[in-house]
């Protein structure tokens, strides 16, 4: 069996960035971050599978937690921003190649921190999909 990851981020990273009122409130989505980025910003960060096979088919649960980063003092546009992520996987179904496609999606947590340098605020948002090959 081969994983979807890296066919399932491809799809993370054009749903994300194809939803039109997400990109009008961030100035990018990024795999990962140069020190100088332009606040507020997503990333989409770590990836976890548990493969799951039957005698008929073969599947995997990613989760997977996605992260955006504001500079606004208070929690609100964080909170928009994590709201947006979450639209942008419930308006459209994922598209998947190599033979993969997502069954069911799940936000499981959403959350909003001040990160460790007390100033930046990171939300964080852990999704689960049901992939099948």
């Amino acid at each position: 069996m081969k994983t979807a990851l890296f066919e399932l981020q491809k799809a993370i990273y054009t749903s994300l960035s194809n939803h039109q009122p997400l990109t009008d409130k961030v100035k990018a989505i990024l795999d990962d971050t140069e020190p100088d980025q332009a606040f507020p910003y997503v990333t989409i960060g770590e990836p976890s599978s548990v493969p799951a096979y039957t005698k008929t088919s073969t599947r995997e649960e990613i989760a997977w937690t996605l992260h955006c980063w504001s500079k606004y003092q208070g929690r609100k546009e964080s909170m928009e921003i994590l709201n947006l992520m979450n639209e942008a996987f419930t308006q459209q179904p994922l598209s998947l190649g190599g033979g993969f496609s997502v069954s069911s999606f799940n936000a499981e947590q959403i959350q909003v921190i001040t990160d460790i340098d007390g100033e930046t605020r990171h939300g964080i948002l852990r999704v689960r999909f049901v992939v099948h090959q």
